[in-house]
Parts: structure tokens; C-alpha cells; sequence
């Protein structure tokens, strides 16, 4: 077993009058037992729909899948340096499936911290509060005509 320790650093230099212009917040999470680890980077071709990982409710719940509760951090970053992707999460809702979808530009990184009961879809733009979905799989497709690489790395217990 390992622990993984995510360190986000955010340094503001600014031209206003400060004290020394700078200000600098490091926000630092620990998860530990992290026994199992899924690293892959690819690229999303331009036009098509790449899936990056699926999820069950077990590592044998489907072909490749990753434990939806054992997984405590996950990140995806677009490493190119011009062209943005869309991610879809698909999510379940019971016998159905949801999803929302996030734009992902050039040198941007998005973060879970797990990927059981994460997130509910409403169309009435009043939260209800209620039960949340997990995930089922997350999907990219590259914004502009061009292919992009993604890196996805996701840690469980």
C-alpha cells in the first residue's frame, strides 16, 4: 500500500499595490492505502468519441472496468498546447444513464475525489439535493479539428 499526496499550489503575482505583490495558497490532500493505480495517456481523434475508462460496481463488473468505490482521486489533463476537448461523464440514474459534459482547454486539468454517487443532472435549474449518480464511464471528443492528447491517472484503495 501507498499514499498519494496531491499538492494544488496558487501563486497571484500582481502590479497592484500590495506588500510584495504576491500571494501564494498550497492546498495539500493525502489519501492513503492506495493500492491500486490506472495511468493512461492517449489521444482523441478529431471527430470521434474516445472513452478513457469505464466503471462498475466491481474490478469484474465489465471488461476493463475500474472499482466506482474504490476510486478516491482522479485527474485528467489536456496536454496540448492549443486545442480543447470536451469530457462527457456518463453517469447511471437506476435503469437509465445522464451525463454532464465540461470543456477541457489547452494545458487544463480536471480532479475528482472519487467516482461513486458524484452527481445528479436537473433540467429545472433548481437543485433538488437529492441522490447522487456514479460514474459509468468518462468519453472526450476534441473541440477544434484537430486531435488531442489526454493524461488520465486515477488512484483507488
Amino acid at each position: 500500500m501507498a499514499d498519494l499526496t496531491i499538492s494544488i499550489s496558487e501563486t497571484l503575482i500582481t502590479d497592484a499595490v500590495a506588500v510584495d505583490g504576491t500571494s501564494t495558497k498550497t492546498i495539500q490532500k493525502t489519501i492513503t492505502n492506495v493500492v491500486d493505480t490506472y495511468s493512461r495517456t492517449t489521444t482523441c481523434l478529431n471527430g470521434r468519441t474516445t472513452t478513457l475508462c469505464a466503471f462498475a460496481s466491481a474490478e469484474d463488473g465489465a471488461d476493463g472496468a475500474l472499482d466506482l468505490g474504490d476510486v478516491k482521486y482522479l485527474r485528467i489533463h489536456n496536454l496540448d498546447t492549443t486545442n480543447g476537448v470536451e469530457l462527457a461523464f456518463i453517469l447511471t440514474a437506476g435503469e437509465s444513464q445522464n451525463n454532464y459534459q465540461i470543456t477541457l482547454k489547452a494545458g487544463e486539468t480536471y480532479m475528482l475525489y472519487a467516482a461513486e454517487e458524484i452527481a445528479a443532472v436537473e433540467t429545472d435549474g433548481v437543485p433538488a439535493f437529492g441522490t447522487l449518480n456514479s460514474l459509468e464511464s468518462i468519453q472526450a471528443r476534441p473541440i477544434e479539428s484537430a486531435d488531442v492528447r489526454l493524461d488520465l491517472f486515477v488512484a483507488s484503495i
